[in-house]
């Protein structure tokens, strides 16, 4: 496994592996080039399995502060612990003294033990925060 920074040549794979975990509620493609293009303030990572691009971790940063505001895992390689790995790698290469936050859907009990298990707490909910009515549980993390 290698977790490397994105490029422009991942905007398809990247839009293949959103549609087929998100499935109506994925980001359209515009949207994924948009957090591609080379901006100071939003960074991709993504994590490849002999060359074949699996899953992604896209972040935006503020002063202070860290938003994980998408992240996906091809479903044929969940569940066997590469989700962790990559949330781990952005973990550690974010600056220290930061605050993470992220939003996650009240239905997504993989992706809210994800968090959790990795030091992450709940502080709000963001009640229909979702196109499909869903609520959002905001978490975040402290990172010293």
């Amino acid at each position: 496994m290698i977790i490397r920074a994105s490029n422009e040549n991942d905007i398809t794979r990247i839009f293949q592996i959103e549609k087929s975990v998100f499935l109506e509620s994925a980001w359209f493609r515009k949207m994924i080039v948009n957090e591609l293009l080379k901006k100071s303030d939003r960074y991709t990572w993504i994590i490849e399995n002999e060359k074949e691009l699996i899953g992604y971790c896209m972040i935006r940063f503020g002063p202070g502060e860290v938003h994980l505001i998408n992240m996906a895992i091809a479903p044929s390689f969940q569940q066997k612990g590469l989700g962790r790995k990559l949330l781990q790698y952005f973990l550690n290469n974010i600056p220290k003294d930061s605050s993470v936050f992220l939003e996650v859907k009240r239905g997504n009990l993989p992706g809210i033990n994800l968090y959790l298990d990795a030091g992450f707490e709940d502080i709000a909910i963001r009640e229909k925060y979702y196109e499909n009515g869903e609520d959002a549980i905001v978490m975040h993390l402290k990172i010293s």
